[in-house]
């Protein structure tokens, strides 16, 4: 095991799982991720262009020094590969390749009750560069990089209308891959994996420019790191996902593999992730997804359900519940393409006395349809 800039990497203790030899390359020819790999760091938080498809994600709660007031973000950068023959290219070699970045920036006002996003895709070139040696992207007004000292990076994010928040982000506990052997399964296809490293606890210091002022803002984000060659399985239409940060210094990731009829796939998943980082998770046979309450987008005419409770069997502490209560009803994300909007919002979590215990985003993908063709 590696230690690297003095974070530990923690793997998963996994439960019930069955082991399904994924091939070397996809369908279409794209490298497709292997088994037992440990990541080095700085490099593998670059760019691994010989695969399909990757995403660097952010999101958050914040609130500002002065006043408290509370705020949500997102900064998601997807790359989307073209071509195999051309997905290899080096740095210097892909202006104009067939590589295409998006960058998806959102902003929820607790108090307010504003919802800013915003969507840009380009191809590779001067406004859109993932390094692939360190975490290095400058994407269409989304900006990552390591800090000098290693411990940490820098996450700055444009919004429309001049807006901008400016985050020095530091774990506060190790890095975690997910997934028995280190990959995170994503249907019964053997390509349909993935490797998946999270931060799932940043400490948040940084500057927001909102609304015509500059205030300084607090708070904790959790950052996931995401690469594969196929998505989603056979059969998949889209996922159900939330990650919660508890006031008990622990984490929760939960997500439902949705099939097309609407039951979930076996290979959904609960983790919980302790003070100290250690990892221990259940599959869809040992917890439940259920909806109770949906909210109906007047500009899609998409629903969602965004009132949600998780009732799962942890591993050595029992039943466990959770609900999730958005702070705005409103936080659609829609872009270019109107089958490719998303719900994707901050929410409190409720304990079963009713009382707040953290706080989570949850994502809702594939309610327009044809998701799992496009990441496939």
């Amino acid at each position: 095991m590696k230690i690297i800039f003095g974070f530990l990497l923690i793997s998963c203790l996994n439960i019930h799982a069955e082991w399904i030899e994924p091939p070397t390359r996809s369908s279409k020819g794209f490298l497709v991720p292997t088994a037992d790999y440990i990541p080095t760091f700085p490099q593998d938080h670059g760019a691994h262009r010989g695969y399909a498809l990757e995403w660097w994600y952010w999101v958050g709660h914040l609130e500002t020094v002065n006043d408290g007031q509370k705020y949500g973000f997102q900064s998601t950068v997807f790359r989307v590969a073209g071509d195999p023959k051309n997905s290899k290219d080096s740095e210097t070699e892909t202006f104009g390749s067939r590589q295409l970045f998006l960058a998806h920036s959102a902003l929820s006002d607790r108090s307010e009750k504003q919802y800013l996003h915003h969507e840009r895709v380009l191809r590779e070139g001067w406004q859109a560069q993932a390094s692939k040696d360190t975490l290095g992207l400058e994407v269409a007004g989304i900006e990552a990089r390591m800090l000098v000292d290693g411990k940490g990076h820098r996450l700055t994010t444009h919004y429309p209308g001049g807006g901008k928040l400016e985050l020095e982000l530091i774990p506060a506990k190790p890095l975690v891959r997910f997934g028995e052997r280190g990959l995170s399964r994503k249907g019964d296809g053997a390509a349909s994996v993935s490797w998946y490293w999270s931060y799932s606890r940043l400490k948040a210091t940084g500057v927001l420019s909102h609304n015509g002022q500059v205030q300084k803002v607090r708070g904790f984000a959790w950052m996931d790191h995401e690469i594969s060659s196929s998505q989603l399985g056979k059969g998949l239409a889209g996922w159900d996902w939330t990650c919660m940060q508890l006031d008990d210094g622990t984490e929760v990731k939960a997500y439902r593999l949705r099939k097309d009829d609407g039951s979930s796939d076996r290979w959904s998943a609960v983790y919980w992730i302790d003070a100290k980082g250690k990892t221990q998770h259940v599959y869809a046979d040992q917890f439940t997804w259920g909806e109770e309450g949906d909210w109906t987008s007047p500009t899609t005419g998409l629903t969602y359900p965004t009132y949600i409770r998780i009732n799962a069997d942890h591993p050595t502490r029992g039943k466990q519940s959770y609900r999730l209560r958005p702070i705005i009803d409103d936080q659609e994300f829609y872009g270019n393409r109107a089958d490719n909007a998303y719900w994707e919002g901050a929410c409190d979590v409720i304990s079963p006395d009713d009382e707040v215990i953290g706080r989570a985003y949850l994502e809702l993908a594939g309610y327009g349809g044809g998701l799992g063709a496009r990441l496939n």
